[in-house]
């Protein structure tokens, strides 16, 4: 029992972080209605640092784990160009809803992030990388990292906290909200930022899971943001104990072990909704 504590501690404190910082913005992207925001905005970001990886193939000047600097210098150079881009769409009254963009916007990412890894040696890691992330493996100093970057992001969301809620809750814009442009580019470009280092841990659809399903259940019994925000933090607290306990005894993989106990959560939060209806509070 020692040695699982030992070696789930450092992954235990990883997805706490990440449970954190997405679960706040899933709660945003629910009410948004832009679900796929976040799976775009990572695949845009994996683009970059496939772009990068191609150009500096012979590069060794690393700087984030797992990561070359010029990668993450993509990944983030990448994924703020795509939070202007869907700023200047949500701020135009276009013909085609902004979900429709944001799925092309992934779908011509993952294309161009296909045919560059085709070209590159070991592209099929790099894909299963990109994909599945590696939060077993996860280091101390790349935990700190988590902390100080989510915890700076947290910071900004919490002082401009009326600003970004306002925008969120009235997203169809029938306020006027001064300099909303400025805003929604803040939240987008936050936004990018924490997936960035969330998918270099998690992995895709780790992250997307992490995003969209404690922010679904909290959504379904519960009104206001503060309750929403610490039922999905509690959920995904108790979630992340059971799945790495199942993934350590049944020696499977830790992040799909969690996402499937999510899923399961998510199932049963529908059916006591549906079987025991009261309102939210």
């Amino acid at each position: 029992m020692n040695s699982a504590i030992e070696f789930m501690i450092a992954p235990f404190f990883a997805t706490m972080l990440l449970i954190g910082i997405n679960v706040y913005f899933g709660i945003h992207v629910i009410k948004r209605e832009i679900i796929f925001i976040d799976i775009a905005l990572a695949q845009l970001a994996a683009l970059g640092a496939t772009v990068a990886s191609v150009f500096f193939e012979h590069a060794h000047n690393h700087g984030h784990e797992g990561t070359t600097l010029e990668e993450y210098i993509f990944s983030v150079a990448f994924t703020i160009l795509a939070a202007y881009i869907f700023t200047l769409f949500k701020s135009r009254k276009l013909p085609i809803p902004l979900e429709a963009l944001i799925g092309i916007g992934y779908a011509i990412a993952a294309t161009g992030s296909v045919i560059l890894l085709d070209t590159a040696a070991g592209g099929e890691v790099h894909v299963k990388e990109m994909v599945e992330g590696a939060i077993l493996w996860v280091s101390w100093g790349k935990i700190i990292e988590l902390a100080i970057v989510f915890g700076l992001i947290g910071l900004l969301h919490f002082i401009y906290r009326r600003k970004f809620l306002a925008l969120t809750d009235d997203y169809s814009k029938t306020q006027p909200i001064k300099h909303a442009m400025l805003w929604d580019f803040l939240f987008y470009a936050s936004f990018g930022i924490a997936v960035v280092h969330s998918v270099s841990v998690g992995g895709i659809l780790t992250i997307f899971a992490f995003l969209i399903l404690p922010a679904s259940i909290s959504a379904l019994f519960m009104k206001s943001w503060q309750s929403r925000i610490f039922l999905g933090w509690g959920l995904g607290t108790i979630v992340t104990v059971c799945g790495l306990y199942l993934s350590w005894n049944l020696d499977v993989p830790s992040a799909p072990t969690i996402i499937l106990v999510l899923g399961v959560c998510l199932l049963l939060s529908l059916i006591v909704k549906k079987v025991l209806p009261s309102s939210a509070s």
